[in-house]
């Protein structure tokens, strides 16, 4: 192929997923910044002190309504652990709060549609969910490093996040008037977030472009495609767990594959299995938690993705 030829190609592709997306991306920027401008993240996140099933499932709705990336969850189920949450609300919290980004959420639905994002959507809480139980069994039966003990933790229900960044941002403006707050405040929280995620949406971009481009629709569906519903989910895994992007670049990948011809089971492991073997996440964790609950972390999160995978290819 030609130089020409081949830059001509590539850079169609590229715009038309650009076009394709850009009103996406914008829309989840307004509401990522309008949730971090006007709902307190200290309230949504003050309740973790334990790990029975009502904590890690505070923990899951709660990585529902944060609006971060999987970089940006990092700091604060860091800061959780550290404050006294259990290790497996922290870590539930850390496996749902990429998912349930809103600007995750709409950057995907623009590939799958919006009913296949439900469905994703649903699945993963879930999988954070249960990840989140089996992690709870190994703290308490103390297979996997413990959070602080309970008897250090009398005000468990009063957790302070004051640290994390966006909460210190969003007092900064609590006392200015409602419209000045929509006007100036929320593009500086747009601006914040595109510097946090930007570059791995771009990243994400630049490979879905090659994707688009080069490879052959017919080859995906073969090794991808829903013909055989176990085998793609296994092929996906390794290529996941390669892939160093931020959840909304793996979104745009994972979207990009699946119009190429990928099952909705392929687009579920790229997501969930890319953040979950994030390097810069289990470094995080291994550091902060422990090795063993790195290591039991990314080992249950890994095999519940493989077997929902497998169910929505069944069902879907």
């Amino acid at each position: 192929m030609p130089l020409e030829t081949f830059f001509i190609q590539y850079f169609t592709a590229l715009f038309e997923l650009f076009k394709g997306l850009w009103l996406y991306f914008l829309a989840g920027l307004i509401i990522s910044a309008m949730i971090q401008e006007f709902i307190s993240t200290k309230r949504l996140l003050q309740y973790f002190g334990g790990n029975d099933s009502a904590s890690l499932l505070r923990a899951t709705i709660s990585g529902l309504f944060i609006s971060v990336c999987s970089c940006g969850a990092i700091p604060i189920a860091a800061t959780l652990r550290e404050r006294g949450a259990s290790t497996a609300s922290a870590l539930t919290f850390l496996l749902a709060a990429p998912w349930g980004g809103l600007l995750h959420v709409l950057l995907i639905s623009g590939f799958i549609g919006i009913r296949n994002t439900i469905i994703l959507l649903i699945f993963s809480l879930l999988a954070a969910f249960i990840v989140g139980l089996a992690l709870a069994r190994f703290e308490n039966k103390k297979l996997i490093e413990a959070g602080i003990p309970k008897k250090h933790r009398k005000n468990e229900k009063m957790l302070c996040v004051e640290c994390v960044d966006v909460e210190k941002l969003r007092l900064k403006h609590e006392n200015e008037k409602l419209g000045k707050r929509i006007v100036y405040c929320t593009p500086q929280n747009m601006w914040q977030i595109f510097k946090d995620v930007g570059k791995y949406i771009i990243i994400g971009l630049f490979i879905a472009a090659a994707l688009k481009a080069f490879v052959p629709s017919d080859l995906v569906a073969k090794y991808l495609g829903n013909s055989n519903r176990f085998l793609p989910v296994l092929i996906a895994v390794p290529i996941s767990a390669v892939l160093e992007v931020a959840s909304e670049g793996l979104a745009v990948l994972g979207g990009q594959l699946y119009q190429l011809g990928a099952s909705l089971g392929v687009v579920f492991i790229i997501t969930m299995v890319g953040v979950t073997t994030d390097i810069t996440e289990l470094s995080m964790i291994w550091g902060k938690f422990g090795k063993r609950c790195a290591v039991a972390y990314v080992l249950t999160a890994t095999i519940i993705a493989i077997l929902f995978a497998w169910i929505i290819n069944f069902v879907f």
